[in-house]
């Protein structure tokens, strides 16, 4: 077997070839492979989960929405916010809320999602809600607020914290109220107020601009005719702090209409009024019969 030198020493022809290729391929291949690290994934955010205990009440178009609770799963990318709620309906007849249930962050408004709804609420029955909107690109809900309604009608605001501002849960006020006046053979004593910017027995919000005034008082003829005094509408309007006056909304459900007897009183009769929103100072109720016309002042705000 012929032999290869190799350095100083001799080796078969063979095995030298064999270690010329094995040389040459590792030439040919280029460096050895070498074994790097797998770059590690970035784990996900862990959502804040914060829970916002509410426990307030807005009036709206006749119905009562408790708004319990509302709980924010949020991380920097946004998540869901559940609102949890009950709407309440004090009337006889079957009640539905026309308007919407939003959410409004820092000028962002956030519509629910499409299996968030408000189902018909029975007569004197209350029916449980929950709401559920996707936050995107919103790490906190402490500045939300659920705004509950449509514009032009008044908006209900429910803040999830005080830094998100203050509520408008449009709760009716009652107005202590007194005074009587006649106006020839027709006495009018007025017994309170109340303010409303709904009209529940039309399931609707008023106008962002009016609220409701309904006035109660008893009513009496003093005269002797048999036929007694048939009072209508007609006998009653409201002035203005500003002078302006108002009649009774006509809409077949704001106005007593009643025949009083001679010498007789009824009681608890009631005229409901739309007035601006907000409006303070003093009224004056008028009493009217025929050219007559008589005031019961009365003041309403500071």
């Amino acid at each position: 077997m012929s032999t290869v030198r190799l350095g100083h020493g001799r080796v078969p022809a063979i095995l030298a070839a064999g270690l010329l290729a094995a040389t040459l391929g590792g030439c040919l291949d280029g460096p050895a492979a070498t074994s790097l690290p797998t770059p590690t994934r970035a784990p996900d955010p862990t959502p804040v989960v914060t829970a916002y205990e509410l426990g307030v009440t807005a009036w709206y178009e006749g119905l009562l929405v408790h708004v319990d609770r509302a709980v924010a799963t949020l991380d920097a990318r946004g998540g869901p916010v559940e609102v949890s709620l009950r709407v309440e309906n004090p009337g006889t007849d079957d009640g539905e809320l026309d308007g919407g249930i939003r959410l409004a962050i820092g000028g962002t408004v956030f519509e629910p999602t499409r299996d968030s709804t408000v189902p018909l609420i029975p007569a004197l029955g209350v029916v449980s809600v929950r709401m559920t909107y996707d936050l995107q690109a919103v790490a906190s809900a402490d500045r939300a607020i659920l705004e509950i309604g449509d514009t032009p009608q008044h908006v209900a605001l429910v803040p999830f914290t005080p830094d998100a501002g203050g509520p408008a849960l449009f709760e009716p006020q009652s107005l202590d109220l007194s005074g009587a006046a006649t106006a020839v053979d027709l006495r009018v004593a007025l017994r309170g107020g109340l303010l409303r910017w709904d009209l529940p027995d039309w399931s609707q919000e008023l106008d962002a601009s009016l609220q409701a005034l309904t006035l109660t008082y008893d009513a009496t003829y003093t005269g002797t005719f048999a036929g007694g005094f048939a009072f209508t509408g007609d006998n009653i309007a409201l002035r203005l702090p500003d002078g302006t006056i108002v009649l009774p909304r006509r809409d077949g459900h704001s106005q007593s209409i009643e025949l009083i007897g001679p010498k007789k009183t009824k009681k608890g009769l009631f005229t409901r009024f739309e007035i601006p929103a907000g409006m303070t100072g003093e009224f004056s109720l008028l009493v009217r019969n025929g050219s007559t016309e008589k005031a019961i002042k009365f003041t309403i705000g500071g």
